[in-house]
């Protein structure tokens, strides 16, 4: 994505393009991290408010503005995640790496439910960088910026979470093969 153009003040009209622009970005993140359609509703406002406030002290030559706004909506949903304590939604991309779709019930997002409740058991740091790099896309060095991270870290955090995933859905399906035997 492009950078919005820098300027130090938003009027009605720059921001009502900007918000057109990046409420499908903000949305898309917001609901995987807090799993619930009102709660991504809420996230998308508060976070084009704290962009409205916030925006004159953007400053482009520190990163571009797409890593400023995932910056910005990832610390807004784990401040409200940590708070309210919701669990998340997992990526249609982790589906595809470790699920087949005859094993599972895929709900109206698309998402296996066991890939679900195998996100839901990771923690906030492991999920996170999955949203950003599978979802969103991002690279290592995006993931490092938007987290504030060295990329050795996201790296590192990356494969640790996709190896508890593999583990956490090898244990769900010992698990379904178990309940089909015993039927």
């Amino acid at each position: 994505m492009s950078q919005f153009p820098p300027c130090k003040s938003l009027d009605s009209d720059a921001f009502e393009s900007l918000f057109h622009r990046y409420k499908n970005l903000v949305y898309r993140v917001a609901y995987l991290i807090l799993e619930d359609r009102h709660e991504a509703e809420d996230a998308l406002q508060e976070v084009f408010l704290q962009v409205y406030r916030a925006y004159p002290t953007y400053d482009s030559t520190k990163g571009a503005f797409t890593t400023w706004l995932y910056r910005i909506t990832v610390n807004y949903c784990l401040k409200r995640r940590r708070k309210q304590k919701f669990s998340m939604l997992p990526l249609d991309n982790l589906f595809s790496l470790f699920s087949s779709p005859q094993h599972s019930t895929i709900d109206e997002t698309g998402i296996a439910d066991e890939v679900r409740e195998a996100m839901a058991r990771l923690s906030d740091q492991f999920r996170v960088v999955l949203i950003l790099r599978y979802f969103s896309d991002l690279s290592y060095d995006e993931i490092s910026r938007v987290l504030e991270i060295p990329i050795g870290t996201v790296k590192s955090r990356l494969a640790r979470a996709i190896k508890m995933l593999q583990r956490e859905l090898q244990k769900e399906r010992s698990r379904l093969i178990e309940k089909k035997v015993a039927e």
